[in-house]
């Protein structure tokens, strides 16, 4: 019998030392995953799992929180955004329950950025708010500098995906680098400091570019790469990465194609090593862009292949995704939506119906709308070739001459706008030399950066665009997105066979649908007919 309760007793406290044993190892295990999340993202996220589930058996909650938040970022790096939000919850009340307010306030921020990429901008405000409220818990001063850092980066990120003023995003950068300075030389911060200060020179090579600063950009993207190649720091491989893909996009603008290419490849080359999706998709871009300028249809084709299979695959991926974050946002919402789907579904069926009854004859007229449509692309296509675009004489009836310093337009609502003929006449000269850059192609190209550009105020741009280009300031941006495809798929064949959801993308458009409902309000056709006209013609594109 003493025998008996003796082993009982050993088996006893042998499973509480293997358990505390289990607590440290996780604790050594973490560490090292944190380590090879730099280097090997794929990997560490597979280990972290199993670490997890390790952690879970043993209820020791710190180690399965220290992996959450390991998974998040690593996620987030992938562009797995679902993951990002769906691990978010676990890690909010692991954190919680453990008041550990700098995990705490990285989940906040981390689902932030996922809402961000996703478009849910409400929804990721309400968290960068909730993670720097939080963030003032945070005990060391290291820490709170750290991921305060990482916040302002976030906002930024979130004013450039809600088009604000370039302003208000380089006002976030400074608050990031400031934050960023404030860290310690501390062997624990170092490899976050210096990663930090990196991050926001590749942004300000970004925000530069968007202004127009090449040679600016060009300083801040070299100093980036110096701290990801600085033996003495470890940055993580997709900063690196990163950086090269800005270099190329720097240089194909400069229309640099050689050295574009250059730096494309080698972040291929690196990206290879451990697949992030989203920046393979921009390299595969530049590299198909830069062939094409140069002419080479074979390596042009073999990366639009690819580009073009990537992009479909994460579309497809992002249209799976949206579920996640409807159901933490809109669940309540459901029964609305069954019913207002079902309401749509009744009337779809009905306008079905008369679309049927009256379709042969709608079918005849349309067909010979669009090709009077068509011709008429081509012969002014024809004409901008042969014949320079000259400047429109303003019609005179939609000005009225106060004095011969002045314009006064009097359609204005709710105020006489006066802006005098040398700032019109100037704008209109900088205008004609946007048109021919092609700048308008960007995505955020908008009415308060445009301004920026002309160092003139919006109000007066608008004004001055609508009186003289007879449209809103939206509807001459997309009229010139659209001449210019028009124009490259006249000119050049290759593009004829591109997907439309390039073609959206080629010419500055966010999605294939508003492309091609812009495309067919500009040209009273949609883009497949255009293209299936031009190939049964075979137009030939002009040298």
């Amino acid at each position: 019998m003493k025998n008996f309760i003796f082993l009982i007793s050993c088996f006893f406290f042998s499973s509480m030392y293997c358990q505390v044993l289990s607590e440290k190892d996780l604790d050594k295990e973490i560490n090292e995953l944190r380590e090879l999340s730099s280097t090997n993202p794929k990997k560490a996220i597979q280990l972290s799992i199993e670490s997890y589930n390790s952690a879970k058996k043993i209820d020791y909650k710190k180690g399965m929180l220290d992996n959450r938040m390991i998974q998040m970022a690593k996620y987030f790096d992938l562009g797995d955004f679902k993951k990002v939000i769906e691990i978010s919850k676990e890690a909010e009340l692991l954190s919680n329950n453990l008041d550990i307010a700098e995990d705490l306030s990285n989940t906040f921020r981390l689902r932030a950025s996922a809402y961000t990429e996703l478009g849910f901008n409400d929804e990721s405000l309400k968290d960068f708010t909730k993670a720097l409220e939080i963030s003032e818990k945070i005990t060391s001063s290291d820490s709170k500098f750290y991921y305060r850092s990482l916040i302002y980066t976030g906002i930024g990120s979130y004013m450039a995906h809600i088009n604000a003023p370039v302003d208000s995003v380089m006002s976030y950068e400074k608050k990031t680098l400031a934050e960023a300075l404030k860290i310690s030389a501390d062997k624990n911060f170092i490899n976050k400091k210096y990663y930090l200060i990196s991050n926001v020179y590749t942004n300000l090579g970004m925000i530069n570019v968007a202004k127009g600063y090449p040679k600016k950009a060009e300083e801040y993207f070299i100093k980036a790469l110096e701290i990801c190649r600085n033996k003495n720091y470890s940055i993580n491989i997709q900063t690196e990465i990163l950086v090269l893909n800005e270099f190329a996009w720097l240089y194909f603008d400069q229309k640099n194609y050689d050295k574009a290419i250059q730096y494309a490849k080698e972040a291929a080359v690196m990206e290879k090593q451990f697949s992030f999706p989203y920046i393979r998709r921009d390299i595969y871009e530049i590299l198909f862009k830069s062939q094409v300028e140069k002419g080479n249809k074979e390596e042009s084709s073999e990366y639009m292949a690819k580009f073009t299979k990537l992009n479909d695959s994460i579309v497809n991926a992002e249209k799976k995704t949206i579920n996640t974050p409807m159901k933490h946002i809109l669940s309540e919402k459901e029964s609305d939506n069954h019913d207002r789907m079902n309401r749509i579904l009744i009337t779809g069926a009905a306008l079905f119906v008369l679309s049927i009854s009256g379709g042969w004859i709608y079918w005849r007229r349309r067909n010979k709308i669009l090709h009077q449509n068509y011709e008429k692309i081509i012969e002014n296509l024809k004409k901008a070739e042969s014949v320079s675009a000259e400047e429109k004489d303003v019609p005179a009836d939609a000005l009225v001459i106060e004095d011969a310093g002045s314009i006064v337009y009097p359609h204005e609502k709710t105020s006489n706008l006066i802006i005098k003929n040398d700032t019109v006449n100037n704008i209109l000269s900088k205008l004609k030399k946007i048109e021919n850059s092609q700048k308008f192609i960007k995505k955020d190209f908008t009415l308060t950066f445009l301004a920026s550009e002309l160092n003139t105020n919006p109000r007066y741009l608008s004004e001055i665009i609508k009186q003289h280009k007879g449209k809103s300031y939206n509807n001459y941006i997309n009229g010139l997105r659209i001449g210019y495809i028009t124009n490259k798929l006249y000119k050049n064949p290759v593009y004829r066979e591109y997907k439309i959801s390039y073609l959206a993308e080629e010419c500055g458009f966010t999605s294939r649908e508003v492309f091609a409902v812009i495309f067919k309000k500009e040209t009273g056709m949609t883009p497949s007919y255009f293209i299936s006209q031009l190939k049964q013609e075979d137009v030939m594109y002009l040298q």
